[in-house]
């Protein structure tokens, strides 16, 4: 997707595959280093928006994923869900991803999620309400 409009994050701040956790990309060793929190970016591309999930998403990141919520109920339009460089998500994630089911008309769609992603999509049976894809459609 290449136009990056209402973006609350950008692309840039999801750190290459690879990149060690605590670690901005390009900077020096893992060492003494904190963990890498998540980020989040809402694009928009087409007649589709992204929310693009990386690292950690968790409660700690609630007032950045209401915003990203608030901007792509705005939007109104089918959402993809891109959660391939997530390495850990709370509850509070899986809350927004099922508040976004209900208010859009489109289908949500969850982009590469992790066994430990897709474990809890499952048991919290949002498996019923979105689509799983396990490669990027756009790619």
């Amino acid at each position: 997707m290449d136009d990056r409009t209402g973006s609350t994050g950008s692309a840039a701040t999801v750190p290459p595959v690879g990149t060690p956790t605590g670690v901005p990309p390009g900077s020096g060793s893992a060492d003494n280093a904190a963990p890498w929190s998540g980020s989040t970016a809402v694009l928009t591309a087409g007649d589709r928006t992204r929310l693009v999930l990386a690292g950690e998403v968790d409660a700690s990141m609630n007032e950045e994923l209401a915003t990203c919520t608030t901007e792509i109920t705005r939007l109104g339009q089918p959402l993809d869900v891109d959660v391939r460089n997530v390495t850990f998500m709370d509850s509070s994630v899986l809350a927004v991803i099922a508040r976004l089911t209900q208010r859009l008309s489109g289908p949500v769609r969850v982009i590469g999620p992790s066994e430990s992603v897709r474990f809890l999509l499952e048991l919290t049976h949002l498996v019923d309400v979105i689509e799983i894809l396990d490669e990027d459609p756009d790619a």
